[in-house]
């Protein structure tokens, strides 16, 4: 059973400067906010609640003191934080925007957190509980039942439910589809491994829609550049946080400055084309262009320049591969494992095969992914070619990226 508690712990609130401010022994806690918004909508959507601890007078992490506080007194900060931060809350442009609140794991695990308490004094700062979302950091030490439980509660009573910091610690997508959680939080090292990293940047857009397909919407936090912003927006998620938007405040950025990096992004669309992805693409042209003239795929690969492209090859209608690949001068040579000779191998399935027949008239190109027989990450370019003698055939290119 959920025990009661008096919502304001063994401290109390100081109002000062038409602020409140929690008092816990010898810590203060104070409020900053964090706005979050829409890309599409092109607006805020709510603010994330960070709090302040000032530690006999002097400012302190919330991680130093997080990392000394005992157990026990986890609820009281968490109990006491909310309070803090729902009467501090700013006005908003709009009065519905969420208001994020995050709650450690020891709270969930103590059972002392009762949603009737909150709600009381929620209803006295007239404060509806659809505009607060509880953010849960997932943690080894919390069992999955105490989860579900605690989401349950919460959830009957209106309140929305995000998961904190996925993709670090004890994240896993077992708990995302038991919890079922509105949103989802990435963890900032996300959207930082992919500004910098290509391979990272190949995975960001499969996390994020792996995310969504699984119901919940994607918060992508810790934007600190126009490029990760632009990431986030390319890889549909729906809601972002960062500096590069606003830095957390006590007040919220005036709308007018959100709308106009919002537009930013959406009005200029994707990042701008990859030349490299543009010089092979020209240079698939110029062997389909040979290819469908009756010149022999040998003779055409012989003397490709682009170190990146490694093998060409022809599938039939019915999705078989027709005759031998041919290698560039680049390519991986000879025949030394068990998946490197494809003559006559059936890529049906394949997409680039699937999306060249089914758009005939339209170069295709696919998403970075393992070649079976170059053992490399790869894209393949495909098209269909009325071939001399062939008829109607699918021409295909394997280039390999880093």
């Amino acid at each position: 059973m959920t025990q009661a508690f008096r919502l304001l712990p063994r401290g109390y609130l100081r109002e000062e400067n038409s602020m409140s401010i929690g008092v816990l022994g010898d810590l203060e806690l104070q409020s900053s906010y964090q706005v979050i918004i829409s890309p599409a909508l092109l607006r805020s959507v709510g603010m994330e609640a960070q709090l302040l601890v000032q530690h006999a007078g002097a400012p302190e992490s919330l991680a130093s003191v997080l990392a000394r506080l005992p157990d026990k007194d986890m609820a009281d900060l968490d109990r006491l934080a909310l309070t803090v931060h729902a009467r501090n809350a700013p006005a908003t442009p709009y009065g519905n925007e969420w208001l994020f609140l995050p709650i450690h794991p020891q709270t969930i695990r103590q059972r002392l957190f009762a949603p009737e308490k909150v709600l009381s004094e929620l209803a006295a700062l007239n404060v509806s509980p659809e505009r607060i979302v509880l953010e849960i950091t997932e943690s080894a030490t919390l069992e999955d039942a105490e989860l579900e439980e605690f989401v349950s509660m919460y959830r009957e009573c209106g309140f929305r439910i995000a998961i904190d910091d996925f993709g670090a610690g004890a994240s896993n997508y077992d708990r995302i589809l038991s919890l079922r959680p509105n949103i989802v939080r990435l963890d900032p090292s996300l959207i930082q491994n992919a500004e910098h990293s290509a391979r990272a940047a190949r995975l960001f857009p499969h996390m994020v829609s792996l995310l969504r397909e699984s119901g919940s919407l994607v918060l992508v936090d810790g934007i600190t550049s126009e490029t990760q912003a632009r990431i986030a927006v390319d890889a549909d998620a729906e809601l972002l946080q960062g500096d590069w938007f606003a830095p957390a405040a006590g007040i919220l950025p005036p709308a007018d400055a959100i709308r106009e990096k919002s537009a930013l992004l959406m009005g200029a669309g994707k990042l701008a084309p990859d030349r490299t992805e543009l010089r092979m693409r020209s240079r698939f042209m110029a062997v389909w262009n040979g290819y469908r003239d009756g010149r022999e795929l040998d003779d055409i690969v012989s003397d490709i320049p682009d170190a990146e492209i490694t093998r060409v090859y022809v599938i039939d209608n019915n999705g078989y591969q027709i005759g031998d690949t041919a290698l560039t001068p680049h390519a991986m040579r000879g025949r030394g494992h068990p998946l490197s000779d494809a003559r006559g191998a059936c890529w049906a399935r394949r997409q680039y095969f699937r999306n060249a027949v089914e758009q005939p008239g339209r170069v295709q190109i696919t998403r970075p992914y393992l070649s079976l027989t170059e053992q490399r990450l790869c894209v393949t370019f495909s098209c269909v070619v009325m071939r001399p003698g062939l008829g109607q055939v699918v021409l295909c290119m394997d280039a390999l990226i880093n």
